[in-house]
């Protein structure tokens, strides 16, 4: 089994150990554990024998198409979900998101984990599976729904109150607006302008704005030396 983990300040560890316990459990392919920003941009991730490219390929072209879409399961109260609980298989098969990604790289049946903050997803676990390994089955479905309570705990405990404290902490020193925080959270993810105009659903203008008075705000000239001045104010 190979993790890979990007460098970052979110709960890699904890990510890492909670896949490796799903794999200790249960026959899997790949697996993925993500971190979502308000806006629903991957931010924290951690990959179990999927390359990043991958990852990043379904984040940018097909998290839309995916019936597993975390978008979909706001205020529901699935912990745990299926591909072909979504839709059957018959129909599924004659989708883009089957024929252009799923089958290419081999994906056949889906479970996907959610985490939740305040009724809103906040976090994903997607266990891949070959055609040859079979449909999860319902023990495995009723095991996974039984970890699920105790892992996003575990997360909200670790995750949530970082994340919250870290846009109070910036919010509060540089007297930034809540949609400048978002916009600011997505620099520190590595967006470029015109991803951050398509995750906030903003112009390219409005976006060109929002980074001005941030610069003013925070007395940089640049995305280095903003991103300088935050990692020196997080640590």
């Amino acid at each position: 089994m190979s993790i890979k983990s990007p460098p970052s300040d979110f709960p890699q560890q904890f990510q890492t150990q909670a896949l490796k316990l799903l794999e200790d459990l249960l026959p899997i392919s790949s697996a993925a554990f993500y971190l979502l920003d308000p806006d629903m941009r991957h931010r924290g991730v951690v990959l179990s024998n999927m390359s990043p490219g991958v990852e990043r390929r379904y984040h940018e072209e097909f998290s839309n198409l995916d019936p597993l879409d975390a978008r979909k399961f706001h205020h529901r109260e699935e912990k745990v979900a299926t591909i072909d609980e979504q839709m059957p298989f018959s129909l599924l098969r004659q989708t883009i998101y089957y024929q252009d990604f799923m089958l290419p790289h081999g994906h056949r049946y889906v479970a996907d984990m959610f985490f939740r903050y305040e009724g809103m997803v906040v976090a994903v676990i997607t266990l891949l599976r070959h055609e040859s390994l079979g449909q999860y089955s319902e023990n495995e479905l009723g095991m996974l729904r039984k970890i699920q309570p105790f892992l996003e705990y575990t997360l909200n405990s670790v995750y949530m109150p970082k994340r919250v404290e870290e846009r109070q902490s910036l919010g509060n020193k540089y007297q930034l607006t809540p949609r400048e925080l978002d916009v600011l959270e997505h620099i520190i993810a590595g967006a470029s302008n015109k991803q951050l105009a398509k995750d906030l659903n903003l112009g390219l203008a409005t976006i060109k704005t929002h980074l001005l008075h941030i610069f003013q705000k925070m007395s940089v000239g640049s995305r280095a030396e903003l991103l300088a001045k935050v990692i020196s104010d997080l640590r």
